[in-house]
């Protein structure tokens, strides 16, 4: 952008320089000469643009293919693990369309959906799976869930896999959602102890148990059970979430 201000500058220099000499013009064929010459240089000054003017076309094919989502509007972030249920809660309650695989990853990028709760429009964000790693080695699909969870004000919505099927254990999970709390700390938050179909909060390790009990030291934390395959708790988790 600053190479390109810097060659409207010149060519507006060009410009004037040209327009005054085409005042003094003797012939109706001077002046087009003098035309002529002035689009040429233009045009080559342009030309050098070239690399310029095209990494900005990228940047532009990049910025119209990101999620529009509004700040001002009601929202819910959902973020956790990868593969700990995130996508599909979403495709659940809104009218998003995100995919959903059995591995890792699945989400490389921001999801919007939007639903209606008590006559009011939300918006839901599903966030790539985050590593448990410091900030410095995350990679770009993280890094948008970090800026998400940092900038946007929202109701957070942290997934745990009580089965561990998402291949990480609750003390992996609960390590997580420690590591990342700075970046929401003042935001209402959701602990989801998702898939109980798969395996009962009651049945999980008491050691295990007493660490997803420390996520629950701020009062504006609840914990909720639930399942996407069998859609228990989903209705309260969304209507908590919204109240």
């Amino acid at each position: 952008l600053g190479q390109l201000n810097t060659a409207r500058n010149l060519i507006d220099g060009i410009a004037k320089d040209y327009i005054r000499m085409i005042k003094y013009g003797d012939s109706l064929y001077r002046c087009k000469q003098l035309k002529r010459a002035a689009l040429g240089r233009m045009c080559t000054l342009m030309k050098k643009m070239k690399a310029s003017l095209g990494y900005l076309e990228q940047v532009r094919q990049h910025l119209s293919r990101l999620p529009d989502i509004d700040p001002t509007t009601r929202t819910l972030l959902i973020t956790g693990y990868p593969n700990v249920g995130k996508s599909s809660f979403i495709n659940k309650i809104s009218r998003a369309d995100v995919e959903v695989q059995n591995y890792a990853f699945t989400t490389k990028s921001l999801f919007v959906g939007h639903f209606d709760f008590h006559y009011h429009r939300w918006q839901v964000i599903d966030t790539p799976g985050i590593l448990d790693h410091p900030l410095e080695d995350r990679n770009t699909i993280e890094m948008q869930a970090i800026t998400a969870l940092a900038h946007l004000n929202a109701c957070i919505l942290f997934f745990i896999d009580i089965s561990e099927e998402c291949g990480y254990t609750i003390a992996q999970q609960v390590s997580l959602y420690h590591n990342i709390k700075p970046l929401f700390s003042n935001k209402p938050t959701c602990i989801v102890c998702n898939k109980v179909d798969l395996k009962k909060p009651e049945d999980v390790e008491p050691d295990d148990q007493n660490l997803i009990q420390t996520m629950l030291v701020d009062k504006k934390t609840k914990l909720y059970p639930m399942s996407n395959a069998t859609e228990e708790g989903i209705n309260e988790v969304k209507k908590n979430a919204c109240t």
